[in-house]
């Protein structure tokens, strides 16, 4: 009789072969990159595919950014799209600025304008070599106070212009961000002294209740919490409360007992122990000519909606 041939299972057998193969094929088919939304091709320093622009304003918006290229040699361009269907802004972003190239190779000189309308987003994706010209900082106040109030009033036209306008000032030093009507700095002036009390009062009941007995280690305790929180609207302000809170807490605790009762009616404070704490782009206006330089992308600028 023939002996038996047991099958192998093990990494070399048939069965450990194909779990070996299924296992690659899976790993594969994860590890792939998947994008579910494709870069439009760069048919022009304006690719408006989501229709935000009449025809003359958009030819209007080209000429200014073909002139600005030639003046500076930096490339700006804006891209306007339905929805991101599902991706991530910033990645779109990135993606569209690196496969278009703006800017020169080895400069880096090149600025994206992406409008998203479904989603109601919009970034500034800035070059390597312009990351200390349009600063994040700057690029987001462009979004603040140029584009987004003009797209929520409607006036995508307006607002695209502005944006670029002031990308393109920016970037050559001539901009000059628009002042604050007389009552938002009225509102921000409320907002400032809503803050200075509220970190006065947070800090003077934290350094009562959970400081030692010291008075100037509960002055100081109670300092630190007003300053962490009011220093979030300006290091002023976080001073000032820091101050105020001091000075209360020092002289809520050298009160003479029976004011000392009067005034815990007010602020209704424990005087006992301190508390321990353990441990082909549709819409686009076409330049005879134009395409990306090389130009490369680390993912500075600023996002915004609307």
């Amino acid at each position: 009789m023939r002996p038996k041939v047991r099958q192998r299972t093990g990494p070399g057998g048939i069965i450990g072969t194909s779990a070996w193969c299924s296992t690659l094929a899976l790993t594969c088919l994860f590890a792939a990159p998947s994008f579910g939304l494709d870069v439009p091709p760069l048919t022009g320093r304006i690719v408006d595919l989501a229709r935000l622009l009449p025809s003359d304003v958009a030819a209007a918006l080209s000429a200014e950014l073909e002139a600005h290229e030639a003046k500076t040699g930096n490339q700006v361009a804006l891209l306007t799209i339905p929805s991101l269907e599902g991706e991530p802004l910033e990645d779109f972003s990135h993606r569209v600025a690196t496969t278009w190239k703006l800017g020169r190779k080895g400069t880096d000189n090149g600025v994206l304008l992406l409008v998203v309308t479904r989603e109601r987003k919009v970034r500034i994706e800035v070059g390597y070599g312009l990351e200390g010209t349009l600063t994040d900082a700057r690029a987001s106040r462009i979004i603040r106070e140029e584009i987004v109030p003009r797209f929520r009033a409607g006036d995508f036209p307006g607002g695209i212009a502005a944006g670029l306008r002031a990308i393109l000032g920016t970037i050559e030093g001539t901009y000059t961000a628009p002042a604050r009507p007389p009552a938002s700095q009225a509102a921000a002036g409320v907002s400032a002294i809503l803050t200075l009390l509220l970190a006065v009062l947070v800090g003077t009941v934290i350094g009562l209740l959970l400081s030692a007995r010291r008075h100037s280690a509960r002055g100081l305790l109670g300092s630190v919490f007003s300053f962490s929180i009011a220093q979030s609207t300006s290091l002023l302000l976080g001073v000032l409360a820091a101050l105020a809170t001091f000075g209360l807490v020092l002289w809520l605790v050298t009160l003479p007992p029976s004011r000392r009762r009067r005034a815990r009616s007010g602020f209704d404070f424990d005087w006992g122990p301190p508390v321990a704490f353990g441990g082909d782009a549709i819409g686009s206006v076409g330049d005879t000519g134009f395409s990306g330089g090389g130009g490369d992308f680390g993912g500075g600028g600023a996002s915004g909606d609307w």
